[in-house]
């Protein structure tokens, strides 16, 4: 006998997207600050796999504004309306950045408007956090799309946590 409670799980799939260099390009840096005043300038694929040494810090300041000339990844951004169109799925955008206006106000330019999380933070394994709860309201199967393979490896590691879930990780490069 079929259980209500299936039959709506069965419609709790997750498509999750992050925003920089995976969906859009921008003229955004991230700045790696040294103890002597120092500073680096990374744009987010320097980022996406640079290493801290113990002395150093991130600076996100550009990413707290306006987005900087943004440009569509045309290919994934058509994936991502392929998603939109798809009403028994949940799409997410989730997003390092601390804001979700300005990438918000970047997809209503293209015609989109796409559910934007903002973790304001670049620790991987704040993404990772998040998947798990989503995990844990029902999702099944998620699929999660990012050009960190810090991210990736990040996520992979609730496929360990949770063997029975249909968790799909693509790294885009």
């Amino acid at each position: 006998m079929i259980k209500l409670k299936d039959i709506l799980l069965e419609a709790r799939t997750l498509s999750i997207f992050d925003f920089d260099d995976t969906l859009a390009k921008t003229d955004s840096w991230i700045y790696v600050k040294t103890p002597d005043g120092k500073e680096k300038k990374l744009d987010p694929a320097q980022f996406a796999v640079y290493k801290l040494k113990d002395d150093e810090e991130f600076d996100f300041r550009e990413f707290d504004r306006t987005l900087k000339n943004p440009r569509t990844i045309k290919k994934n951004v058509d994936l991502l309306k392929t998603q939109l169109s798809k009403p028994d799925r949940k799409v997410t955008i989730l997003t390092a950045r601390r804001l979700g206006a300005p990438i918000s106000q970047f997809f209503r330019t293209i015609g989109i408007d796409p559910y934007v999380v903002p973790l304001g933070s670049g620790d991987p394994q704040m993404k990772a956090d998040y998947i798990e709860k989503e995990i844990e309201k029902g999702y099944d199967p998620i699929y999660f799309m990012d050009d960190s393979p810090k991210n990736i490896q990040a996520v992979d590691g609730l496929k360990k946590k949770y063997p029975h879930i249909k968790l799909i990780t693509k790294l885009v490069k």
